[in-house]
């Protein structure tokens, strides 16, 4: 596990993330760049969240299995946990 918990914020990555997206300016199109842009970065925030909720809870979760004496099966739903951001 890393030794530093690590925590993004929402609100920066998600205007990052709408920031890398080159919206052209079209007048009759406002309102649907609007709703694409509006989408892009709610997508972006709460995946964010979710993402930072899911490290909060597992960063200082022991965990008992010791990854090297698990099945390929059973590694593989491990994985499938970690990875539900």
């Amino acid at each position: 596990m890393a030794k530093e918990q690590m925590h993004i914020d929402p609100e920066k990555f998600a205007l990052r993330f709408i920031e890398s997206f080159n919206f052209d300016f079209n007048a009759k199109e406002l309102e649907s760049m609007a709703k694409k842009e509006l989408a892009a970065y709610l997508s972006a925030y709460f995946l964010v969240e979710r993402f930072n909720r899911i490290e909060s809870e597992n960063f200082d979760k022991n965990d008992t299995n010791n990854l090297s004496d698990l099945g390929f099966d059973e590694l593989l739903e491990h994985v499938k946990d970690l990875n539900k951001y």
